[in-house]
C-alpha cells in the first residue's frame, strides 16, 4: 500500500508540483475561495454555513441558562463539538466514533480559550447562581480537506450572529425572568486557522484537498488573528525547515484579512 502510495505521490510531483501548480489548476500557496452564509438554521439562536472549495460545514448555536462551576462563579460556558457523519465522506464509517473529530473539537475548544474570543463574563446573570450556556454544534456536511479552517470560521460567524435576551434573576425566590431585549455578543478575536499539507521536504502546500491529505505526508495549522500568531499546531510528522514555517506563517496572515473582510461583508 505505501509503494502505491509512492507511486502516485511521484507522479503528482512529475505533473503538477514541479511546474508549481495542482490538479485543480491552483499555484502551491493559493488558498480556495471562501463563502458565507450567516443564520442559516431558524431554529437555532445563531449560525453560519461556510464552503471553502467543495468542504462544506455548518454551525448551529444553542443559548441555554445553567449553573456556573464553582472554581468559575462570574463566567458562563462556550462548549464546541464538531462532528463528521459518515455521509460526509467515504472515508469515514457509520457509527465508528471519528476520531478527527474530536481532534477538531479539542483543538477548537483550546483556541476558543486561548485566543478569549468571548468574555466569558458577558455571560454570567447572576454570580454562583446563573449563567448563560452557548452550545456550538458543528457539522461537516462535505469533507474535501481543511475541515478544521472550516469549521472555525464557522464558529466565528454564528457567534456574531447570537443575540442573548436580558434576564433578571432574583436571588431571594430564585426567580428568572426573561426580558425581550436582546443583545449582541462582544467578540474580542478573530483567529483564522490555515492548514497546510506537506508533501515532502521540498513541498508545502496551502489548503489541501482531500485527495492531498491524502499523499501528504503530515499537515499543520497556522491560527492567527492577522498580526499575532496564536498557535502553530502539528500533530508529528515529516520535519519542516524554519524557513518554509515563517512562510507559510506569512501566507496565513494574508489569507486571514481575506477571511475577516468575507466575515465582516456578510453581517
Amino acid at each position: 500500500m505505501n509503494s502505491i502510495k509512492k507511486n502516485i505521490q511521484d507522479t503528482y510531483t512529475k505533473e503538477y508540483l514541479a511546474l508549481n501548480k495542482r490538479n485543480d489548476s491552483r499555484q502551491l500557496m493559493d488558498f480556495r475561495d471562501a463563502s458565507l452564509n450567516l443564520n442559516t438554521i431558524h431554529t437555532a439562536d445563531g449560525s453560519a454555513a461556510v464552503k471553502i472549495g467543495n468542504t462544506a460545514v455548518i454551525c448551529g448555536i444553542k443559548a441555554e441558562l445553567g449553573v456556573p462551576k464553582s472554581e468559575t462563579p462570574d463566567i458562563g460556558y462556550l462548549l464546541v463539538n464538531v462532528e463528521l457523519p459518515s455521509l460526509c465522506s467515504k472515508k469515514i464509517r457509520p457509527g465508528i466514533p471519528c476520531d478527527e473529530a474530536m481532534q477538531i473539537t479539542s483543538f477548537l475548544n483550546e483556541v476558543c480559550n486561548n485566543c478569549k474570543i468571548l468574555d466569558l463574563q458577558q455571560l454570567c446573570i447572576s454570580v454562583d447562581k446563573l449563567v448563560w450556556v452557548l452550545s456550538c454544534d458543528i457539522y461537516c456536511l462535505n469533507y474535501d480537506g481543511s475541515v478544521l479552517d472550516a469549521c472555525l470560521i464557522a464558529l466565528l460567524s454564528a457567534l456574531q450572529t447570537v443575540k442573548i435576551p436580558e434576564v433578571k434573576y432574583d436571588k431571594e425566590t430564585e426567580e428568572t425572568n426573561v426580558i425581550e431585549n436582546y443583545i449582541s455578543l462582544k467578540i474580542n478575536s478573530l483567529p483564522v486557522s490555515s492548514t497546510f499539507g506537506v508533501f515532502n521536504e521540498k513541498y508545502i502546500l496551502a489548503d489541501p484537498t482531500e485527495e492531498e491529505e491524502q499523499l501528504c505526508v503530515s499537515k499543520f495549522t497556522v491560527v492567527t488573528n492577522g498580526s499575532l500568531l496564536f498557535s502553530l499546531h502539528k500533530p508529528g510528522g515529516e520535519f519542516i525547515k524554519d524557513g518554509q514555517i515563517q512562510n507559510c506563517i506569512r501566507q496565513a496572515q494574508n489569507r486571514t484579512k481575506t477571511i475577516h473582510k468575507l466575515i465582516k461583508s456578510a453581517q
